[in-house]
């Protein structure tokens, strides 16, 4: 078997960063505050956001906000206050902030490298069924009650993106706007507010390779994001703080449980999907707490990662 592949911030350009991060609530494929439309440095948010809504797939996990349920139908012990069935998210307010850095500039005085932070701030509810479980294929529903946990997560991405002139074959009015190009990425980092939960380390094993995530914010090339053949089967393995903590899988449409290891460790074997292109998987871990004390508060952290399924390939958006 391969020997781990470390995901690192060694892809950070080197230089100083350009003074002056700006920050834009709201609409993540508008132009960023401040932009004034000139030509020149000050366009150059307003043309990293256009670059950024070229590419949704690589801002947005699209799967951490859906209300798929998970199930969570096991044994609760002799201490817990309650008995959890399943498990959902009700996001009812999602705020966006975008962080712009500049740097590398060129002869002219314009920054060539752009370092964008996405943060989105989701409020909601996060939802327990409790009741009894299913006694001969048949569960009392009547019984059947909803804890209700106020919810509030901070979602996190980073973004690298190249300026590169554009084709000298282009008219002047076809150039505008394709400058920059989105080069490399991190995954996402969604912890809730006050959270003890605490990933650490998420191993990513197939029959060929076997990689290891120590830092979901870290930076890749999309020519270095993973790739699985369709339908290959993988098996995750999540390092939490605590032994004793839920470890469910986050994928729209799926949502499992991870056995308990017993040693702070979660392993599930999942299967990629069957046909080619991008998609993203996370792990979602939750404090015992969370689920099986409808005292306690809602307390998460959760990883997600961008995959590809061959022959799909990225590197048409590198410059």
């Amino acid at each position: 078997m391969n020997a781990p592949l470390r995901l690192s911030l060694a892809l950070l350009l080197a230089g100083g960063l350009a003074a002056g991060c700006g920050k834009n609530a709201g609409d993540p494929l508008s132009p960023a505050s401040g932009s004034t439309g000139a030509t020149g440095a000050a366009d150059d948010p307003a043309e990293v956001s256009q670059a950024m809504a070229a590419a949704p797939e690589l801002i947005d996990d699209g799967q951490y906000e859906s209300a798929d349920q998970t199930g969570i139908d096991a044994p609760a012990g002799a201490t817990a206050a309650i008995r959890p069935l399943y498990f959902f998210r009700n996001i009812t307010s999602v705020e966006r902030q975008f962080e712009f850095a500049f740097a590398d500039t060129d002869s002219t005085g314009r920054p060539t490298t752009a370092f964008v932070t996405v943060h989105k701030f989701l409020r909601g509810t996060f939802n327990v069924a409790a009741g009894p479980r299913v006694e001969a294929g048949v569960r009392d529903t009547s019984r059947i009650q909803i804890v209700r946990k106020p919810l509030a997560d901070h979602w996190v991405r980073r973004l690298l993106l190249k300026r590169v002139p554009p084709p000298a074959t282009l008219a002047t009015a076809e150039r505008d706007g394709q400058r920059w190009r989105v080069a490399a990425s991190s995954g996402v980092d969604v912890t809730s507010r006050g959270a003890t939960t605490n990933i650490r380390r998420l191993e990513i094993r197939t029959a060929s390779r076997d990689t290891v995530v120590e830092d979901p914010l870290a930076l890749f090339r999309l020519r270095r994001v993973m790739k699985f053949d369709p339908a290959e089967e993988v098996t995750l393995t999540v390092t939490t703080g605590r032994s004793d903590d839920v470890v469910v899988l986050v994928r729209a449409g799926l949502r499992a449980r991870f056995r308990n290891n017993g040693d702070n460790t979660y392993t599930l074997v999942w299967h990629a999907p069957a046909q080619a292109g991008l998609f993203h998987v996370g792990v979602n871990g939750l404090s015992n707490g969370t689920l099986f004390d409808d005292q306690a508060p809602y307390d998460s952290e959760a990883w997600i990662v961008p995959c590809v399924v061959a022959p799909t390939e990225l590197a048409e958006f590198i410059p």
